[in-house]
């Protein structure tokens, strides 16, 4: 019986459809395509590949599933499906097709803050010309990110070309990537961050990341440092972080993620001064470069899977990436 395929993306188009379809020719399998949230459990049954989004707990039914490539990069609740963690089913990620994306909005949301943007938009609603302060520049200043892969490497790299000095976090420091001006390792952190300008915080959620980020991490910054979280919100104390904002530890942040997400209309950061918050769009997938990065990885990794030959972006459930 031939490989099935089983297609869900939310950004299907008649091109990728086709260039999928031909992919899976090439390779000897059959290819079905599901609108996303319309596949049934019978429907999984069929595929031994599966490229996409899933519900987890049908994939942990899944009766023939043999290798499951996210859509996605961050694949936490994946992570949790039993026959994955036995190693029953290999889990691919997509790392390596949000970098562009999600380095841009990063860049945007920290030149807003460090340009007082919300204040001049606030007094944009009031029909008010003023001046909101003091502005920072990237230019001379010390950025450092945490989480030196695709998304914090791609961010690293740009800001450097800007002209900032990067400081990486990574669990290995004995390995300097070319945008760092400094490397430290994760027990590190508080040297890494202390005296930076911003903080990008580019991290798996992992066990070691939950809430690693704290009232002691916010202390250690600059009182006009900015953070920016575009890894998973439950690296930050969202208590501390609010604390640390009304009181002026900090000068501002930026979030794309939280915990819980939801964020809800009554927690007090909504109303916190100096803050930017997107609902989890930094990686949004309407951007076409991103969508055709996605479809590379997974037709890439197709190749590579029927070839006999090792996958990329391989997740091990221990390290949680």
């Amino acid at each position: 019986m031939p490989n099935i395929i089983g297609v869900s993306i939310p950004f299907s188009t008649q091109e990728r459809t086709a260039s999928l379809t031909d992919a899976a020719h090439a390779a000897g399998c059959e290819i079905e395509f599901f609108e996303p949230g319309t596949m049934t459990q019978e429907q999984l049954d069929r595929c031994t590949i599966f490229f996409g989004m899933a519900r987890p707990h049908m994939v942990a039914r899944a009766a023939r599933l043999k290798w499951f490539q996210a859509s996605f990069a961050g694949v936490d609740t994946m992570m949790q499906v039993e026959p994955i963690v036995k190693g029953d089913i290999v889990l691919t990620n997509a790392s390596g097709a949000y970098g562009i994306t999600i380095s841009e909005h990063l860049i945007v949301t920290l030149l807003m803050l460090m340009r007082k943007m919300p204040a001049y938009y606030e007094m944009q609603q009031r029909s008010e010309w003023g001046y909101a302060g003091q502005i920072q520049s990237i230019y001379g200043s010390t950025i450092t990110v945490v989480g030196t892969g695709d998304i914090g490497g791609n961010f690293g790299a740009r800001v450097k070309a800007m002209g900032a000095t990067v400081r990486g976090v990574r669990r290995n420091a004995a390995v300097k990537p070319d945008f760092c001006d400094e490397v430290y390792g994760e027990t590190q952190l508080l040297e890494a961050i202390s005296g930076a300008d911003a903080v990008a915080l580019c991290v798996p959620g992992t066990d070691k990341t939950t809430k690693f980020f704290g009232e002691r991490e916010l202390r250690a910054m600059k009182s006009n440092a900015i953070l920016l979280n575009v890894g998973r919100g439950s690296a930050v104390d969202l208590d501390a972080l609010d604390r640390a904002l009304r009181d002026g530890t900090i000068g501002g942040a930026a979030l794309d993620v939280t915990d819980p997400e939801p964020l809800p209309p009554e927690h007090p950061l909504w109303s916190a001064p100096n803050i930017l918050i997107t609902p989890h769009v930094s990686g949004n997938v309407s951007l076409p470069l991103t969508c055709n990065l996605v479809c590379s990885i997974f037709t890439d990794n197709l190749r590579r899977y029927t070839a006999g030959e090792p996958l990329r972006h391989v997740i091990d459930c221990k390290n949680g990436y």
